[in-house]
């Protein structure tokens, strides 16, 4: 009798263990997302769900081919609440600096992240969003270009997002990030409980608003509009935004 009670013990610890990589392999077959990004993205979720107590309010819309996503940039776990508001893997621009661990480097090549450089123009990177946008892929880009640790709102933004949406042909979705109390550190979050939310606003078709126009007036002009609609969905009808000058690296800090 004890050796059938110690292999039931087995057998139901041998599910136990199983049940979640078998939750994971249901989970790929569904979903748009590859077996090692469903198996980076469950515990990501559950962070986001539980220990984060995330909302989400709104969500990208699912007959919207490609768009490009902007939202302020408080932590460095942001993109995990934005990848919460849609079912389709989101593609990410990452400093390439932030890309050179051997574990978060991986990590970031599973999930096929577009690694640009901070200063100046990243061609090829560029060129590679756009093509991305273009063929049907959601793309995240944080106009502030790093993380606010200010009191700010948000700091002062590049037009580099409304360009690419533009060429691309898609439109602009703004979300808003409320309640992310973390620091500028990248492990900070994952010992901060929290309680973000998530605003997702209506997609801007900024191709007709530009005419398919990408210079520098126009760019300013659309890019200002698109931003302050980050404020509204933050409750800030009147706020307007500041656009980054060339050395907006120097600046974000004064």
């Amino acid at each position: 009798m004890e050796g059938h009670e110690g292999l039931l013990v087995d057998i139901v610890l041998g599910l136990a263990i199983a049940s979640p990589l078998w939750l994971a392999i249901g989970f790929a077959m569904r979903s748009p997302l590859n077996f090692l990004q469903v198996v980076l993205w469950v515990p990501a979720a559950m962070l986001t769900a539980f220990f984060w107590r995330s909302r989400v309010y709104g969500r990208i819309p699912a007959d919207v081919a490609g768009a490009v996503l902007i939202s302020n940039h408080c932590s460095s776990v942001d993109p995990f609440f934005i990848q919460m508001a849609s079912d389709r893997p989101i593609g990410w621009m990452v400093a390439r600096e932030f890309t050179s661990g051997p574990v978060i480097g991986r990590i970031l090549d599973i999930f096929d992240v577009i690694k640009a450089g901070r200063r100046g123009i990243d061609t090829a990177a560029t060129k590679r969003v756009i093509r991305e946008a273009r063929s049907g892929r959601l793309i995240c880009m944080f106009p502030e270009g790093r993380i606010n640790t200010t009191d700010q709102f948000m700091l002062s933004c590049r037009p580099g997002a409304v360009m690419v949406a533009i060429r691309a042909g898609v439109p602009v979705i703004p979300c808003y990030l409320h309640n992310v109390a973390f620091t500028d550190e990248v492990i900070h979050p994952f010992h901060t409980p929290a309680r973000v939310s998530l605003y997702v606003g209506e997609p801007i078709d900024v191709v007709t608003l530009s005419e398919g126009k990408t210079d520098k007036a126009t760019l300013q002009r659309i890019t200002r509009l698109c931003i302050a609609e980050i404020g509204k969905l933050a409750g800030l009808e009147n706020w307007e935004p500041e656009l980054a000058g060339r050395n907006w690296m120097e600046s974000s800090d004064s």
